[in-house]
């Protein structure tokens, strides 16, 4: 007997989004039709802005977290140091690891080349 293993690594997550919003969609139309017929146009208009703003929590989920699901995931990540421990290129990795990513928060101010021409809020 083989043991099935059901771990995706995430993968169907887009997937379930888009049928649990599709799902939220079609409940929110079904309602403004059903305030319709029970002659409730306050209730009926004010459904439409619910479905606008799901649309719009849609199309962002799509651009903040769908790219997250076409990168490595962590266990093919850990396999990939270990290649590069075998292969001598961990070392570069660690010395490049610094510069890869610096939030803007976090990024040095220079002062001295601002783009503005009023006066300084430090003086020297």
């Amino acid at each position: 007997m083989y043991e099935t293993t059901y771990e995706t690594c995430g993968q169907y997550w887009p997937y379930i989004h888009h049928y649990i919003l599709l799902a939220i969609i079609l409940m929110q139309i079904t309602m403004i039709g059903l305030f319709g017929l029970k002659l409730k146009p306050a209730a009926s208009i004010s459904t439409i802005p619910l479905l606008l703003f799901t649309l719009m929590f849609n199309e962002y989920c799509k651009m903040r977290f769908l790219p997250s699901f076409h990168h490595y995931s962590l266990k093919d990540a850990a396999e990939n140091d270990e290649l590069d421990e075998k292969c001598g290129r961990l070392e570069f990795h660690y010395e490049n690891a610094s510069n890869a990513y610096c939030p803007p928060g976090l990024q040095p101010v220079n002062f001295m080349t601002s783009e503005s021409s009023s006066t300084p809020l430090v003086s020297s």
